[in-house]
């Protein structure tokens, strides 16, 4: 092959290599974009709804929303506490192992949307606080058992939970639940 010869295949490789960057930089910025829109229209097409006091499922867990109490300045005792940034929103929920295996239940799994779809992530280390019997978290619950517990979220003062997102992995559909 002769110097011209080398020089096109330089060329050639060098020009699929940029496209295929500007291929892989499309395809993150569309998921930086539109990739949380996207995964929830496709999880309120599968996912069941229910409301605050009802009992729904996620793979195997079956949960219910007790109640949500908003508003919330601290979390804690007078010697280990947390402030929140804006306001603590307290979601009491009771999972209960509908499966035949153990599962484990997390946290950060669990989402909550504002009135106007922004989505919050749940604040673990307040949740650590509001559990004092650490029923809920860092726990396996067994085929049956039900446990109790409170999920807490950090929103801004001026708003509020209007949908929680309930999930028993990261790759199940999801609960939706109407505050």
């Amino acid at each position: 092959m002769g110097e011209r010869g080398a020089r096109t295949a330089v060329l050639l490789g060098a020009a699929i290599v940029l496209l295929s960057l500007c291929g892989c930089a499309g395809v993150v910025a569309a998921t930086v974009t539109w990739g949380d829109d996207m995964y929830r229209r496709l999880t309120q097409d599968r996912g069941d709804t229910v409301a605050v006091g009802e009992a729904g499922r996620d793979g195997a867990f079956e949960f219910t929303v007790n109640r949500i109490d908003c508003g919330v300045a601290q979390i804690g005792d007078s010697f280990v506490n947390q402030t929140a940034v804006g306001q603590f929103c307290l979601t009491e929920l009771t999972v209960r192992n509908a499966g035949n295996r153990p599962a484990t239940f997390a946290d950060a799994l669990q989402r909550a949307y504002g009135p106007d779809g922004d989505r919050y992530a749940a604040d673990s280390a307040a949740g650590i606080l509001a559990n004092s019997e650490q029923q809920l978290f860092q726990n396996q619950i067994n085929p049956g058992n039900r446990v109790t517990g409170v999920v807490v979220y950090d929103i801004p003062r001026d708003s509020h939970i209007a949908e929680l997102e309930l999930h028993e992995s990261e790759h199940t559909a999801g609960l939706r639940v109407r505050a």
